[in-house]
């Protein structure tokens, strides 16, 4: 409800990626999405179980119910940095590695997730930051939300009750115990921050002109000196935003295969009109007229 106020004397931030953010978390996460696809397979030949890929390039499955006599069977893979990949090539690969070990089998379904990882590869999962007593957070799951959050549940509500479990340090996001393990992995991420955060700014643009976008597609623009992110629908007409990322103003790029723009450096999406569709990012971006 709009302007509605509720009061809590605990408050969990479970939002995926922490809708405000005082103690910096997004520092410690890495953004990251895969691809999905889903076939209908017959009941009979359900694997019976989750599964992951030992090799590079893992892929996950499993299965969930479908029509009488058959189960949807699940895959996953192709991960990638958002605003870094190509979707559409991931899908073909992901459907191809479906068709090879399921033979006969037609996808009918597919789509992405997003998910953090943290850089010391725990979760975060307890008291939001040093000063907080009754505000807690979970997140950095690093793809593993199924398992993860049971556990995730588990430890806030013996920690709101009283009686935190004798593991609840291992992932509390204060913890010191890490620190050196977490150096590497933290200053190579902000690098990569960093580096994109430079070199889109060294970068003239994505297309030399709004003439050369198909339908379909999208492209960052400079246009009478600034730069703007363009869409092109189906039907020719072109939609044009600020090409800033609203959290901290790094340069989007599109995703062909979902239609979205998307942030490299800590992972927010928009549709092509601007709108948020993923944090952290919490302000559309600028409409622009070309």
């Amino acid at each position: 409800m709009p302007g509605a106020v509720v009061t809590s004397q605990d408050v969990i931030v479970a939002t995926h990626y922490p809708v405000f953010d005082r103690a910096l978390l997004f520092t410690r996460l890495s953004p990251r999405r895969e691809l999905v696809v889903a076939a209908p397979i017959a009941a009979d030949r359900d694997p019976d179980g989750m599964y992951i890929t030992a090799e590079e390039g893992k892929r996950s499955l499993r299965t969930a119910p479908y029509d009488e006599g058959q189960r949807l069977l699940i895959v996953t893979g192709e991960t990638f940095k958002p605003g870094t990949g190509d979707a559409r090539e991931g899908f073909a690969r992901l459907t191809a590695w479906t068709r090879r070990h399921f033979p006969g089998t037609e996808v009918a379904y597919r789509w992405a997730a997003q998910d953090n990882d943290a850089t010391d590869t725990v979760p975060l999962v307890g008291p939001f930051h040093p000063g907080s007593s009754h505000t807690y957070v979970a997140t950095g799951f690093g793809g593993w939300g199924m398992s993860g959050g049971v556990m995730a549940g588990q430890l806030l509500t013996g920690l709101i009750t009283g009686s935190g479990p004798s593991w609840a340090g291992l992932y509390d996001p204060r913890r010191l115990w890490s620190a050196v393990r977490e150096a590497p992995a933290f200053l190579k991420h902000q690098a990569e921050v960093t580096q994109h955060f430079v070199s889109d700014r060294l970068r003239s643009s994505h297309a030399d002109s709004v003439a050369e976008i198909a339908p379909g597609s999208g492209a960052v623009v400079r246009v009478r000196g600034r730069r703007c992110a363009v869409y092109r629908d189906e039907g020719g007409t072109t939609h044009a935003v600020s090409a800033r990322c609203t959290r901290l103003g790094c340069l989007v790029a599109f995703n062909s295969a979902e239609r979205a723009w998307e942030c490299p450096c800590h992972g927010s999406r928009f549709a092509p009109d601007g709108s948020v569709l993923q944090g952290p990012a919490n302000t559309p971006l600028k409409a622009r007229d070309i």
